[in-house]
């Protein structure tokens, strides 16, 4: 969920979000939860998920020299925001090649009302008009941090876009147990955050 509300929410509810004004901010919070539940189940089963407006959840693949001109492949989540909300608000994120064999499913609404109490149409509306908030603080300069529970946090700074993925996340995703050893690696000859 957005960790920070602007001022102007209450008069740009009333005009373009017809939902999230009925939901509290512990429902707004269980719907995105539940949109993190689904994105995480979807990437443990080696899928991305395209949620529309914001971005895809997705893997990159990496060649990591392990000694001896050996190499390992490495496969680590990786958050790539829209295109579209990026040349509409000027943002900047690293490059990320993701190959092209990792299949992508859109967000389903329906599955994740199969999860909880709220229906179809409401965990879709709550989504795109968060998503919407989202944007109009995009533009207004203003220092976006959201929260996909359990997965990470997505921050939005002086137009830099940065995914910052929980380490457990990433451990879970590590099935082998390479990355894990890559990024004890990393940090311990000071490339720094993943």
């Amino acid at each position: 969920m957005l960790d920070r509300v602007g001022p102007g929410f209450q008069d740009l509810c009333r005009q373009v979000l017809p939902t999230l004004p009925t939901l509290s901010q512990e429902e707004v919070s269980t719907i995105w939860a539940n949109v993190s539940d689904f994105v995480e189940r979807q990437l443990t089963m080696h899928k991305g998920v395209q949620i529309s407006g914001l971005g895809t959840f997705t893997f990159s693949r990496q060649q990591l020299e392990v000694g001896n001109k050996k190499f390992v492949l490495v496969q680590r989540p990786v958050f790539i925001m829209a295109e579209k909300l990026v040349q509409t608000h000027g943002l900047k994120q690293n490059k990320v090649f993701s190959p092209g064999d990792i299949p992508v499913v859109p967000l389903n609404f329906v599955m994740i009302s199969l999860e909880g109490p709220f229906n179809r149409d409401t965990i879709e509306g709550c989504v795109k008009e968060t998503l919407l908030f989202l944007s109009r603080s995009i533009s207004v300069k203003q220092k976006v941090e959201f929260t996909f529970k359990g997965i990470g946090v997505l921050s939005i700074r002086d137009s830099k876009v940065k995914m910052r993925f929980y380490k457990d996340f990433l451990c879970s995703m590590d099935g082998s147990g390479i990355l894990t050893k890559a990024l004890a690696n990393a940090w311990h000859h000071g490339l720094g955050a993943v």
